[in-house]
């Protein structure tokens, strides 16, 4: 008998609540040849006990002492035997096709290395996470997903299936002091790596005040923009030319500052508040939307206008000065 086509990695910390509808909603895949690795990350509910519960071969059960979800995942990626992880969380559901869909998707694909799909939200609890997620879902090619990168996370990570070679090929989970997942995207999408899409939905996605990106410091406003700054700064042209933002609000001067810790140059801002205009920030001028596509045209061009319609608004703006996004122009909110 053949061994599994696709290794499900599923790292538990107290998930007691849910982690039986997740098994069982791995354990429904239309395809079947596959093996769930549970990572038990220093449970201290009844979630072991529904784990060993289930009396399918394809279970594969491990302790170890808590360590944080990166570690769990590693670890049972670690243990995982196939050439094809599926990342699932204790606390969400996949969808019956989600396997074989994804699997057949990166059979028949080699330039890609890594595929997500359509995400459903489940019982949220406010405007900014489903915002979120229909945001997500309208990324729907690798040019999207690699575009974005910089804007929010573009991969709802329990929707995943990656090659095993690729996952290694950027030395798997960092431990950072931001979000694990965005951080190895971004690596991923630093090394030109494809991350495609496919049309269905393969995930209904739990939300709940208990979740990491709503309790975690990783996932805290300071430590999202100082990895935005870091990830930009490995950017050749970054590094080597410097950046010019659109913005020099809050977040525009919290960009510019982590940047400059960074090692990377800041020559001015644009700013479209005529209040702000002609002032200094860290000692690099303001300049008004006259001088946009004129000044330090040689710099990368950064993004940084939080209110609702400025993203769409600055990428007009920079694509009829002719720059060229993901190339000499990101978007960073």
């Amino acid at each position: 008998m053949s061994g599994p086509r696709v290794s499900i990695v599923m790292p538990v910390c107290n998930a007691e609540d849910t982690i039986a509808e997740a098994i069982e909603s791995c354990l429904r895949q239309s395809m079947d040849s596959f093996e769930l690795i549970v990572a038990l990350d220093g449970c201290a509910d009844r979630s072991g006990e529904i784990v060993r519960s289930y009396n399918d071969p394809r279970i594969h059960v491990f302790e170890m002492d808590h360590q944080g979800v990166a570690p769990a995942a590693t670890e049972a990626i670690l243990a995982s035997r196939t050439d094809f992880i599926a990342r699932m969380d204790a606390d969400d559901i996949s969808h019956p096709e989600r396997l074989s869909s994804q699997y057949r998707f990166l059979s028949e694909s080699s330039i890609f290395s890594a595929v997500s799909g359509q995400v459903h939200l489940l019982s949220s609890l406010g405007d900014g996470m489903q915002r979120y997620v229909e945001w997500v879902n309208g990324l729907e090619t690798a040019e999207d997903i690699a575009r974005e990168r910089f804007v929010e996370c573009p991969v709802i990570q329990p929707s995943l299936m990656m090659r095993r070679s690729s996952f290694q090929e950027v030395k798997g989970y960092r431990e950072v002091e931001w979000a694990e997942d965005h951080d190895l995207f971004l690596r991923m999408l630093e090394r030109e790596m494809r991350i495609g899409k496919v049309d269905e939905i393969v995930l209904s996605w739990r939300d709940s005040a208990g979740r990491l990106t709503r309790t975690h410091p990783a996932y805290a406003e300071e430590q999202v923009w100082r990895m935005k700054a870091h990830h930009l700064a490995r950017e050749s042209k970054v590094s080597s030319r410097g950046v010019a933002i659109c913005g020099a609000g809050p977040l525009g001067k919290r960009l510019a500052r982590l940047l400059r810790e960074e090692g990377v140059g800041v020559h001015g801002f644009f700013e479209v508040n005529p209040r702000r205009v002609g002032e200094e920030i860290g000692g690099v001028p303001v300049v008004g939307p006259g001088e946009f596509g004129q000044c330090w045209r040689g710099a990368v061009l950064l993004s940084a206008v939080g209110v609702e319609g400025g993203r769409e608004r600055v990428r007009e703006l920079a694509q009829g000065e002719g720059y060229t996004e993901g190339v000499d122009f990101w978007c960073c909110c």
